[in-house]
C-alpha cells in the first residue's frame, strides 16, 4: 500500500500547485494592475514593486492554499475515477478510508503550513509593506497622493489638500491642513508654503492656522516656521508604534480584545480582534476538511471531468467563503461568541464529509 500511497501524493501535487497559482492570480490581479498603474504614471522603483508583491503573496496564499489543495485533490481523484484506477485500487479490498488517507494527510499538511504563514510570516510581510509604504511615500509623494484632490481620514478628523507634488524633491507647495476635534464647530485650516516628505512624517514650512466663527470671520491662532506630522495622521492606518490587527499574531490579538473590552470600547470594535483570532485558524483548518470532502465528491462522479471538477470546486469555495462572511456579520450583529460561530463554517464541513463517508461505505 505504501506504492499506492506514494502514487496518490505525487498525483496530488501538481493539480494542487496549479489550482494554488489560478486561485492566487485571480486574487491578486486587481492589486497588480493598480501597482503596475502608479510604476508607470509614478515612475517608481522596481525593485520596491517586487518587494511589495513579496510581501504580499503570504497573506494571499493562506487564502488560496486551501482552495488550490480541494481543486488539487478533486481533478486528481476525479482522473482516478475517470481511468477506473479507484476501481483497481479496490478490488484489491482497500476500504474508501484507506483511499482518502493520502489526501487527509496531504491536508493536514497543508495545515500546518498555512497555520505556520498566518502565525508568523503574514504579519511580518504586512509590517514591510507598512514601511515600505512610508518608505515610497518620502521618496515619491505622488503614489500616495495626487496634486488638486482633496484626502481625507474622518476617524482622526484631518483632510488635507496639495496643489503640487514634486517628486524630484519629494515636496508639495500650497499645502492646506483641515484639523477638526470634537468640540470644534468648525475646523481649523493650516496654510504651508510647502510640505517636505520624509520617513515617517512630514515637515511643513512657513505655516499659519487659522480659526473661524459663524459669521465666517477668521483668526489667527498659530504661525510656524516649521512643524512636523506623522505620516499616519492623513490615512487610515494604525500609528507606527501601533500594530493593526492583521499585523498582531495569536497572543497579540487575544490581549488587544482584553484590553480594548477594559477600556470600555463598543462591543462591534473589540470583538473584531476575536473575529481575526479565529479567522487565522479556521482558513488553515478547512485545508483538511476540503481535501477529505475533494476526495468523496470526486469518486461521485464517474465521468466528471476537468471542468465538472472545476466547477463544483469553485461552487464548494464560494458557498464556504459565504458562510465566513456571514458568521463575521453573526458575531458583530448578534453578539454571539465568535469561537462559535466563526468555526460554523468548518463544523459544517466535517459533518458533511462525515454524513459522505457514511454514505459511501455503506454503499459499497
Amino acid at each position: 500500500m505504501k506504492i499506492i500511497d506514494k502514487y496518490i501524493y505525487k498525483a496530488l501535487i501538481l493539480p494542487s500547485v496549479f489550482g494554488i497559482s489560478i486561485f492566487t492570480f485571480i486574487l491578486i490581479i486587481n492589486v497588480f494592475i493598480d501597482i503596475m498603474e502608479k510604476l508607470f504614471t509614478n515612475d517608481l522603483p522596481l525593485l520596491l514593486v517586487i518587494d511589495y508583491f513579496i510581501y504580499l503573496v503570504p497573506g494571499v496564499l493562506t487564502q488560496t492554499i486551501p482552495m488550490g489543495a480541494f481543486l488539487g485533490v478533486m481533478l486528481t481523484y476525479g482522473n482516478f475515477s475517470e481511468t477506473n484506477e479507484l476501481i483497481a485500487i479496490e478490488s484489491t479490498g482497500t476500504s474508501l478510508f484507506r483511499i482518502t488517507r493520502p489526501a487527509i494527510i496531504f491536508g493536514l499538511l497543508l495545515t500546518a503550513l498555512g497555520l505556520f504563514m498566518e502565525i508568523e510570516v503574514n504579519p511580518r510581510a504586512l509590517n514591510n509593506i507598512n514601511i515600505e509604504k512610508r518608505n515610497l511615500f518620502s521618496s515619491k509623494p505622488s503614489s500616495l497622493t495626487e496634486a488638486k484632490v482633496f484626502l481625507s481620514n474622518s476617524d482622526a478628523g484631518f483632510g488635507f489638500y496639495v496643489d503640487e507634488v514634486d517628486n524630484s524633491k519629494a515636496e508639495a507647495s500650497k499645502f492646506v491642513l483641515f484639523q477638526k476635534s470634537k468640540n470644534q464647530e468648525y475646523p481649523t485650516i493650516f496654510f504651508a508654503e510647502k510640505a517636505q516628505f520624509e520617513a515617517g512624517y512630514m515637515l511643513l514650512k512657513n505655516v499659519e492656522g487659522f480659526n473661524f466663527d459663524k459669521t465666517g470671520d477668521r483668526k489667527v491662532v498659530a504661525r510656524y516656521e516649521e512643524q512636523y506630522l506623522p505620516m499616519s495622521t492623513f490615512f487610515k492606518q494604525e500609528d507606527v508604534e501601533k500594530k493593526s490587527r492583521s499585523e498582531m499574531n495569536l497572543k497579540e490579538l487575544k490581549a488587544a480584545y482584553k484590553q480594548s473590552m477594559a477600556d470600555g470600547e463598543s462591543y462591534e470594535d473589540s470583538v473584531k480582534y476575536m473575529i481575526k483570532y479565529n479567522e487565522r485558524i479556521i482558513g488553515p483548518f478547512a485545508s483538511v476538511l476540503l481535501c477529505w470532502l475533494g476526495v468523496l465528491l470526486a469518486v461521485s462522479n464517474k465521468r466528471s471531468g476537468k471542468g465538472i471538477s472545476f466547477g463544483i470546486s469553485l461552487i464548494v469555495i464560494f458557498v464556504y467563503i459565504g458562510l465566513v462572511s456571514y458568521a463575521k456579520i453573526v458575531v458583530q450583529k448578534n453578539h454571539v461568541d465568535p469561537n462559535i460561530a466563526m468555526w460554523m463554517p468548518n463544523f459544517i464541513l466535517l459533518v458533511l464529509c462525515l454524513v459522505l463517508s457514511i454514505k459511501k461505505s455503506r454503499s459499497r
